[in-house]
């Protein structure tokens, strides 16, 4: 039985729920950031985030997720070529985050029509592959004597700073009826398991 009460929590969540919005985690080696980024996207109302795992598999830490993978729609991809080919195909525009100075600062990212960010391996950043297909790449401006972020640190300021800008172009969310629905009986068939 679903109570009244997560009944609706679940609608308010789907109210917000961004699928034009989404997240490439490439090689994360650290299960540390790759649950703190799905943690963020889940905090944010991002629903889609792709996990690729060329190089090694990515675990992620279930004390930093906080279950926030239950409530996403998580795509594994052992390639990300494959990953980036889904993604155009649907219409997504392909951003990847670099500290090269040359690459535009975050304000800059068009947050107008589908969109994936995508944050590259802790130690090496994004591979050629995602370079060679990017529409662009985008940095965040930073002040102070440190001049870079931990990984799951820009992937959250990245993901705030668009989401919000989605939602002040777009309104709160835009999930599709059918979408929707789907989810809502996937939300409340996981409380009903107790999941």
């Amino acid at each position: 039985m679903v109570t009244d009460r997560r009944a609706r929590q679940t609608e308010e969540v789907l109210q917000w729920r961004l699928s034009t919005l989404a997240v490439i985690c490439e090689n994360f080696g650290n299960p540390h950031n790759a649950a703190a980024v799905l943690r963020t996207c889940e905090a944010m109302g991002v629903l889609n985030v792709y996990i690729v795992e060329e190089e090694e598999p990515c675990e992620l830490s279930a004390q930093v997720a906080a279950s926030a993978e239950r409530w996403l729609r998580i795509h594994r991809y052992r390639r990300v070529r494959a990953a980036l080919t889904d993604l155009q195909a649907a219409g997504y525009r392909i951003y990847a985050a670099t500290p090269d100075q040359r690459a535009q600062d975050l304000e800059r990212v068009p947050c107008t029509a589908p969109l994936a960010l995508v944050f590259g391996n802790e130690r090496e950043g994004v591979t050629r592959d995602v370079l060679a297909t990017a529409d662009g790449t985008f940095t965040i401006p930073m002040y102070g004597f440190v001049r870079s972020l931990n990984v799951s640190a820009a992937a959250s300021i990245a993901v705030y700073h668009c989401s919000r800008r989605f939602r002040s172009a777009r309104g709160p969310g835009d999930l599709s009826p059918e979408d929707a629905e789907a989810l809502r009986r996937a939300y409340l068939g996981r409380e009903q398991e107790g999941a």
